[in-house]
């Protein structure tokens, strides 16, 4: 039977509740938001995290909650007018992130509605994913990496991205070319067709990205993601020295940073990140911007799963998809997956959309009770 829906009207935000929680993945913490309503309802988000940074996106969230407790929910268009993300705080603008989601979790519960039919109707029903590793550079396991990319090809994933670099800045050529060798120990072990990704994390300088880039140009490399500092004049540098197409997008909190990068061309694929950009809507308005640019878009997501299911829903409305990011690379944790009742279903390769009110999901309490940090 279907459930009986709310009156939009009648939603009212009586706690904003930020947990930190520990990581699957080796990653150091995950910080998710339960927003609860009058109704009994209740939204969850997540904001992107990074190293040492938890403990400063939950206090964000906590000053968020005194500023929307006993508000109404009616449009989330007003909570991002009135608590925009802002490009020189990451901290705060994936705590607004974190917020924006649980929101639209509540309003699609309410009214029991996926959140892809709010946002208008999906235009596929499962979501295309590339697996990733993140960064693995250590020699002595390598046999293990490929073992993983292999793995993750015959799971279905058709990209395998992730980190086979060491160090910062300007390396030697003989330093590069050792790590590009793990490059072509990869290609030989996939195969031509499979397509694989290489991310540096900003560390290079322009020189060294130039260097890297180069030594690459014969591996068939789909795209070179965050070769140098998301600075747009270092990125066309790097961009007019190479045929490689270039990545970046999971530090853009603004739509004007987005743009920014769009306009100087620098730029082969989009990869906007839910958790930082403000939020579902963010994300897709991005990607409709990028779309007049031409560009692809591949979803940053290397957060945990509450990200990940948040990104489905705004991958599901994208056009211009090319990819999701998933860590299907990685050696994933056995509980991560138990954390979401019911779990995230991948198939082939591929993130099936649930037809299910909101998000999709409930958190596993006794779980998040068990990983708790505060």
């Amino acid at each position: 039977m279907e459930k009986e829906k709310i009156d939009q009207k009648d939603l009212k935000i009586t706690n904003v509740i930020p947990i930190t929680m520990r990581a699957a993945r080796g990653y150091p913490a995950w910080v998710i938001v339960q927003i609860q309503t009058n109704v009994g309802i209740e939204g969850i988000g997540e904001g992107f995290t990074w190293s040492g940074q938890a403990e400063s996106i939950a206090n964000y969230i906590r000053s968020l909650r005194e500023k929307v407790l006993g508000s109404r929910i009616t449009d989330i268009q007003t909570f991002r007018d009135r608590f925009p993300t802002k490009a020189e705080n990451r901290n705060w603008s994936a705590a607004v992130s974190a917020v924006e989601i649980a929101l639209w979790d509540i309003l699609g519960k309410a009214t029991n509605q996926s959140i892809y039919q709010l946002l208008g109707g999906k235009v596929r029903d499962k979501i295309p994913l590339y697996a990733d590793h993140g960064i693995f550079s250590g020699t002595r396991d390598w046999e293990e990496c490929i073992d993983r990319i292999l793995k993750a090809k015959d799971d279905g994933f058709t990209m395998f991205k992730w980190d086979p670099f060491t160090g910062e800045g300007t390396p030697t050529l003989r330093n590069l070319k050792d790590q590009i060798k793990k490059i072509e120990m990869v290609r030989s072990a996939v195969g031509p067709e499979y397509q694989i990704a290489i991310d540096a994390h900003n560390r290079f300088s322009v020189k060294g990205a130039i260097m890297a880039a180069k030594e690459m140009e014969s591996y068939d490399i789909l795209f070179f993601e965050a070769p140098t500092h998301d600075d747009t004049r270092l990125l066309k540098q790097v961009a007019d020295a190479t045929h490689i197409p270039l990545a970046t997008g999971e530090l853009t909190c603004t739509i004007e940073q987005s743009k920014d990068l769009f306009e100087s061309g620098s730029l082969g694929f989009f990869q906007p990140e839910v958790g930082t950009n403000g939020g579902i809507l963010a994300t897709i308005e991005m990607a409709d911007l990028a779309d007049q640019y031409h560009l692809k878009i591949a979803t940053h997501n290397w957060c945990g799963p509450v990200i990940t299911r948040a990104a489905s829903h705004a991958c599901a409305v994208i056009p211009n998809l090319l990819f999701q990011e998933y860590a299907g690379g990685a050696a994933i944790d056995s509980w991560e997956n138990e954390l979401l009742i019911p779990e995230t279903k991948i198939e082939n390769g591929h993130l099936i959309l649930p037809d299910l009110p909101g998000l999709g999901f409930e958190l596993n309490k006794d779980l998040l009770d068990q990983k708790r940090i505060s």
